[in-house]
């Protein structure tokens, strides 16, 4: 009985130790996904690309007009400013005519506006802009969301093909990085790591 003892205290011994490794990934996670949240939220590329993709902020908690006015403000200014020559509005076709209407307010012409139905999905709405892409012959977009989405955003739109270049709003509704918007962020990427990414092909190609 004396020779079993070391041999089990070894074993509870390795399985703390496993256990404890276990606990130490499951809690920096979070932590991780966090920290990409936030460096991607402060990224402001304004590389050119072929067009500039303002996303719907169908998720948002509240009142989603506001944060989609700030979006396309946003996107119309990387539009005065070159970064590309078309804009690609998503989301209800409901929303469409806001959209316009916002767009050409701040400087866009009808004939650079470009909306597709997509719903809000982020997976949804990428994957049918990425199809969009690939029938143009286009492989780069400006993508124009919040700063505390950008990161999903992001990963789900290089998932799909795209050469995603992320330039979130910076000011007005949804710009903030508050607790409860990165909170819904966090367990949203961790749930795209986790499991979507898996299901997601690339639509559009290097060749594109």
């Amino acid at each position: 009985m004396s020779g079993a003892e070391p041999g089990a205290r070894r074993g509870s011994v390795v399985r703390a130790a496993v256990i404890t490794g276990v606990l130490g990934v499951l809690l920096l996670l979070p932590v991780g996904a966090a920290a990409q949240i936030v460096l991607s939220g402060s990224v402001d590329d304004r590389t050119q690309t072929q067009s500039i993709v303002v996303l719907e902020p169908g998720q948002y908690w509240g009142n989603a007009r506001p944060v989609l006015r700030a979006r396309l403000e946003h996107a119309a200014q990387l539009y005065r400013e070159g970064v590309a020559p078309v804009v690609i509005v998503t989301g209800p076709q409901r929303r469409a005519g806001l959209e316009r209407r916002v767009l050409l307010e701040n400087g866009v012409p009808e004939s650079d506006i470009v909306s597709f139905d997509t719903g809000t999905d982020t997976v949804g709405t990428l994957r049918v802009i990425a199809g969009v892409m690939r029938d143009l012959g286009w492989s780069s977009a400006t993508v124009v969301t919040d700063p505390a989405h950008a990161a999903r955003a992001g990963a789900t739109a290089g998932e799909l093909g795209i050469d995603a270049h992320l330039s979130p709003t910076g000011e007005g509704p949804g710009a903030a990085l508050t607790s409860e918007y990165v909170g819904r962020e966090v367990a949203a990427l961790l749930r795209h790591h986790v499991l979507t990414r898996w299901s997601l092909q690339p639509v559009v190609t290097a060749s594109s």
